[in-house]
């Protein structure tokens, strides 16, 4: 697909092997943060080379648990740097075109892109920060929810050892352990998906 021209959503949702719908949601969240489609006359929008390859990277976003929000905000931040630096590019061949001089540097041009490049990085790092804090809230909950517990078998067999007779002790005091260890395997399987899917999110690998 030439940059050059630009092509409409059938072309892009088969080429992404995608349903319409699900195209026209992605584009639709895109532009919610702030990253402007072209559309012809009819409101329909146009697909540039750009637009498609960063489409291609959300679906590989998505397919690895990114949420869709955090996942199309990232995608939008990109191609709105990657357009302004194409804007850039353009001003300074049309001014190379009609004066046959560069106003703008290959060394600020260079400066311009590490600037975007450093900006976007920076995004990715507050979002895995934001993820893990949140992990480990959702694991300070459980750490809640398992001492609140430990103090119920506290009481509980305190009141066993008053009111149940021995028959009885070992059944009720399982039941409660039982619940214990369930939360305890949560625990681990948060922390562990946890990790796993930070390594997913800065390397895309398992």
């Amino acid at each position: 697909m030439n940059n050059k021209y630009g092509v409409y959503a059938k072309e892009v949702y088969m080429h992404l092997d995608i349903n319409p719908a699900t195209l026209r949601n992605w584009s639709t969240m895109i532009e919610s943060h702030g990253y402007n489609f072209e559309k012809n006359p009819k409101g329909q929008r146009i697909y540039y080379q750009r637009e498609i390859f960063a489409l291609s990277n959300l679906k590989t976003l998505l397919a690895q648990r990114e949420s869709l929000e955090s996942a199309t905000k990232a995608i939008a931040i990109k191609m709105i740097e990657q357009k302004s630096a194409e804007t850039a590019i353009g001003a300074i061949t049309e001014n190379q075109q009609n004066k046959e001089t560069i106003t703008l540097s290959r060394s600020d041009l260079d400066n311009y892109i590490d600037n975007m490049e450093k900006k976007f990085s920076e995004f990715i790092a507050k979002r895995d920060s934001l993820f893990i804090e949140e992990m480990q809230k959702r694991d300070e909950r459980l750490l809640e929810a398992i001492n609140k517990m430990q103090l119920q078998i506290a009481a509980s067999q305190e009141a066993i050892e008053s009111n149940v007779q021995d028959d009885n002790k070992e059944d009720h005091t399982d039941i409660i352990l039982n619940e214990i260890k369930e939360l305890r395997q949560q625990i681990n399987t948060s922390q562990t998906e946890g990790k796993k899917g930070l390594l997913q999110k800065l390397f895309g690998k398992d």
